[in-house]
């Protein structure tokens, strides 16, 4: 039953929460005012345009505002604008402002005031468009705006100072009563008839539509006129007969009733609320209202600027729910409230009430400080203050017992294992245990760490938070510091398990981290967060909700789990200046305590009262700021249009940009592209201008998306759509014809380069041609010196071993010997002697001309060495008789011409080689014979020739001329010789 009663409460408190009347103390609000530039502190009107700027009417001009800049207009900027003082402003359905003075009426169309035709009429009280479409002004009198101007209504009495659409058609406020002009043309006078019992004229200047009946503002009251006509006053409560200023019908169908100083709210049909503005912020006089396209509400004050007011996706009960401290520090369900700690006890929060009653007071506690709540196992209520610990019985709340041994310190956390409690404070770990608080000592625990946070998990594991980083005692009572990097020193604020089994520890500055034991990833401000701190944290559905000193945002926890930060949103944010006003201002401590599901709300300790996150609003957004393309100035000049298309000398564009929006929006970011020219987005920041230079020409189209701080959502995209056009020399044709003259100017240049190449080509061939048969004739010259002897013109050693391989082979084919023959001139040493070696030199000389002389062409003639030659006759027929023709030329040759008294005579030994024949063995027979014919008289020849016994292989060796010939393996022939 209990049950049953408890989900009732909760379904009520929800549905009720969501339909709810939000007194005017809980909205959030922002004030502007000429600081902030606004033209004067004076709002007379106001209105918002398509696009999302509210348009704000002063007594010092007209202020367009998107959240951060007002631009103002007035008569030295906008000639057109008949008057400063703007009394009344209009968008019609065309999107054309229509601006009332007090000297007549303008109309805004694009970015141009002008007049309107007949609207010099004075002061401009009201504007409206009926639902036909037609647009009615209040001044004087009433005017109708036609194609031919203004014309006047004549069958509306004197001035009309309000109208007002309502399902019975146009209501016009006058003198002393109000008209009516129904769809069907027809008009209708009634007269007040509390005009009797007054001294002068009621104006009728405030009109509104509720609960199915006209309420009228006057000078004089408030007034009703009923469905059946009939006139009420409206009596305010402790109020006379005193000015109305203001009457407005919000869209939850709520009702505002301004005067000088008090605000008063009817809801379903009731008054329910008055304010004292003067109280309320200290801004009263209310004149004008408005609610926008984000359902905030707007307040224009004569004497105070605007004031922006906004409901919050969260709740707060603080002071003016009747908390006894508003500095709270722990919240805890108990049964269908909340327990809430403060400074001076903890309060019972009732969440359909929404009020307080003060339940434990500071005489029940060691100290009035609350700090931090437990429930054990045997049902008691475990109390931490900065003093000490007191305990209640959990049912009935009523005092158990104190520790008088912890009331010098601040105990800040709780956590149970079996038959113990462990408590954690400011000076070390204790642990409560049959009745008995002991400390906890342990080497790797410093005995005085500031414990902030515990935690038992499902393993068995104590998890440990202190001050100075994480420590963890495992299953075998073994306790050590957590070996990672950040959380091993870190001052950690908040450890719990995740359902997947991962553990989530925040920390103080560090960001957090989820993990087990050794494997950790963690995430901090420079990955993404909104900030570093934690204080409080839970899962929601795959929603990881975390409270700190910036706020409360939420995550997409699969994702984290992979890694990414994704889908960051921030419920509270509290990183501007004005998070003073305009949030919750949340969050309170660091340790256990520090936030409780409840009632359906995730509740959070604040310094006024609590904060409430209701869990069905998770996954709510607040609406995307819309951007706007304000314009794009070049060459000086601005152009508003969404498809431009410029001259072909415009190439540097300034675009300027912004994003109507009114809560935090100095913080909104910009993104913008430049289609055609930018390869990707470009972060802009909190700037809302672009600048590009020296554009090609082309299509382009500017586009820029803009997101709030607290949000990961970008918006759609504005764009506009700009072509440049290129210049005569930019042109395809102009381009195609410089191409061509080109390629053909470069086919010419190419051809003359291939002709000048081709000739230096063959010019180049030539010379190498030339330069190559002079290398060669000189290689073959240089080759002839080195085989030539440089005294006798003959052939020298080095022949002998280049060519003997032609030789042999030539006389193999031919199967002709080859003829070696070696020449030695008789006593040529004493011819040097006797006659000199000059005489020597010329008498080699001449031997080599008369061998030249004898020999054929394919004779080979060298001289072997000193005055020894040798002559090596190939396809030789009779080689006897060229001995005897060589012996007689030399014995004719005229020797005295040469020096010498007496004729020259040689030796001369012969060996012919048979094919197949080693060759130095023939030279070597050669040389023997050679020397046989010195050893027996000179001057004569021994010719030796191999018979058919002769060895084929037989190489050069020692053995005597004689034995060869003995052998019959030689036979010989000679002129003077005998063996």
């Amino acid at each position: 039953m209990y049950r049953v009663v408890l989900a009732f409460l909760l379904l009520s408190f929800s549905v009720a929460a969501e339909n709810r009347f939000i007194p005017y103390v809980e909205y959030l609000y922002r004030i502007w005012s000429v600081e902030s530039g606004l033209p004067q502190i004076s709002v007379l009107a106001m209105v918002q345009d398509a696009d999302g700027f509210i348009w704000l009417g002063t007594q010092n001009g007209l202020a367009r505002f998107d959240g951060v800049h007002f631009d103002v207009f007035n008569t030295a900027n906008s000639p057109a604008l008949p008057s400063n003082l703007i009394s009344a402003l209009l968008i019609d359905d065309q999107q054309q402002l229509w601006v009332g003075t007090a000297n007549g009426l303008v109309k805004r169309v694009g970015q141009q005031f002008i007049a309107v035709e007949g609207g010099r009429i004075g002061n401009v009280n009201a504007l409206l468009q009926a639902a036909d479409g037609k647009i009615w002004i209040g001044a004087d009198q009433l005017y109708l705006s036609s194609e031919h101007g203004l014309q006047p209504f004549t069958q509306h009495p004197g001035a009309a100072f309000s109208l007002l659409q309502t399902p019975k058609g146009l209501w016009v406020g006058g003198v002393n009563g109000v008209g009516l002009l129904t769809d069907s043309d027809s008009y209708q006078w009634l007269t007040s008839p509390n005009t009797a019992n007054t001294e002068g004229a009621i104006q009728f200047h405030e009109l509104g539509y509720y609960n199915h009946k006209l309420w009228l503002g006057s000078q004089l009251g408030l007034f009703q006129l009923t469905e059946s006509a009939e006139w009420l006053r409206i009596d305010l409560p402790d109020m006379g007969l005193v000015r109305v200023e203001l009457i407005f019908t919000d869209q939850q169908q709520g009702l505002w009733i301004s005067t000088l100083d008090k605000l008063f709210r009817w809801h379903n049909g009731n008054l329910v609320e008055q304010v004292d503005m003067p109280e309320r912020h200290d801004f009263s006089w209310l004149e004008s209202m408005l609610q926008d396209a984000h359902g905030n509400l707007w307040l224009g004050s004569r004497s105070h600027g605007v004031k922006r007011l906004r409901k919050a996706v969260t709740e707060r009960y603080g002071i003016e729910a009747g908390i006894t401290d508003p500095y709270t520090w722990a919240v805890q369900p108990w049964q269908q409230y909340l327990l809430v700690g403060s400074r001076k006890g903890i309060d019972l929060f009732d969440p359909v009430q929404r009020t307080y009653q003060l339940k434990i007071t500071e005489d029940q506690l060691p100290n009035p400080f609350v700090y931090s709540f437990f429930t054990d196992k045997k049902q008691q209520l475990w109390v931490g203050t900065r003093s000490g610990i007191a305990v209640f019985d959990e049912a009935t709340l009523k005092p158990l017992f104190q520790l008088p041994a912890l009331s010098h310190l601040l105990v800040t956390s709780f956590a149970e294992q079996g038959e113990r409690l462990w408590v954690g404070t400011n000076g070390g770990l204790y642990y409560f245990e049959q009745q008995q608080l002991l400390p906890f000592e342990d080497s790797a625990l410093p005995p005085d760490a500031r414990v902030r946070t515990l935690h038992p998990d499902a393993q068995g594991q104590l998890w440990i938070g202190t001050e100075v980083g994480l420590f963890v005692k495992d299953q075998n009572q073994q306790l050590q510091r957590v070996n990672e990097p950040i959380l091993g020193h870190s001052f950690i604020t908040t450890v719990f398990e995740l359902p997947d089994g991962q553990l989530f520890v925040g920390t103080f500055d560090r960001g957090f981290s989820i993990g087990q034991r050794d494997r950790w990833q963690n995430f901090s401000q420079s990955a993404g967060l909104p900030g570093n701190g934690v204080i409080y944290a839970h899962l929601q559905d795959d929603l990881l909700l975390i409270s700190n000193f910036e706020g409360v945002y939420r995550l997409n926890y699969p994702e984290l789990r992979a890694g990414h930060i994704a889908e960051l949103y921030m419920l509270i944010d509290d990183r501007r200046p004005e998070g003073t006003t305009d949030s919750h201002r949340c969050c309170n401590g660091a340790g256990d305590s520090k936030g409780a599901l409840h009632a359906g709300r995730l509740w959070f300790p604040t310094l006024n009262g609590i904060v409430g996150v209701n869990l069905n609003q998770l996954h709510d957004t607040a609406p995307l700021p819309q951007p706007v393309i304000t314009g794009v100035t070049v060459d000086n000049q601005h152009y508003h249009d969404k498809t431009l298309r410029l001259a072909a000398d415009q190439r540097d564009w300034q675009f300027s940009f912004s994003a109507p929006y009114f809560v935090q929006a100095p913080a909104l970011q910009f993104r913008y592209q430049l289609r055609g020219y930018d390869g990707g987005w470009i972060y802009a920041g909190n700037r809302r201008e672009a600048f590009y230079t020296n554009l090609a020409p082309g299509h382009y189209q500017f586009n820029v998306q803009v997101k709030a701080a607290a949000d990961y959502r970008w918006s759609d995209s504005a764009y506009i759509s700009i072509h440049l056009p290129a210049r005569w020399f930019e042109t395809k044709w102009f381009i195609f014809i410089v191409l061509l003259g080109s390629l053909m100017l470069l086919w010419g240049l190419y051809q003359l380069r291939v002709s000048a190449l081709d000739k230096a080509q063959r010019r180049l061939q030539q010379l190498v041609a030339e330069r190559t048969a002079a290398l060669h004739e000189a290689n073959m010259r240089l080759q002839q010196i080195s085989m030539e002897d440089a005294l006798t013109g003959l052939y020298n050693r080095h022949y002998l071993s280049s060519h003997i391989e032609q030789l042999v082979a030539r006389g193999q084919r031919s199967s002709k010997p080859l003829v070696w023959v070696l020449l030695d001139i008789d006593n040529f040493k004493k011819i040097n002697d006797t006659y000199g070696h000059q005489i020597g030199d010329e008498a080699l000389k001449s031997v080599a001309r008369v061998l030249q002389k004898n020999s054929r062409s394919n004779d080979h003639l060298l001289r072997w060495g000193g005055e020894e030659f040798l002559l090596i006759l190939e396809d030789s027929v009779d080689t006897e008789q060229y001995l005897q023709r060589l012996q007689q030329a030399l014995a004719q040759e005229n020797w005295q011409a040469v020096g010498l008294q007496h004729p020259l005579t040689c030796s001369i030994g012969v060996m012919l080689q048979l094919p197949n024949q080693d060759w130095q063995s023939c030279l070597q027979l050669a040389d023997l014979a050679l020397y046989q014919v010195k050893q027996h008289g000179r001057n004569g020849y021994l010719l030796l020739q191999p018979t058919a016994d002769y060895p084929v292989n037989r190489k050069a060796d020692n053995t005597p001329l004689a034995e060869l010939i003995t052998k019959g393996w030689l036979s010989w022939q000679s002129d003077t010789l005998f063996l």
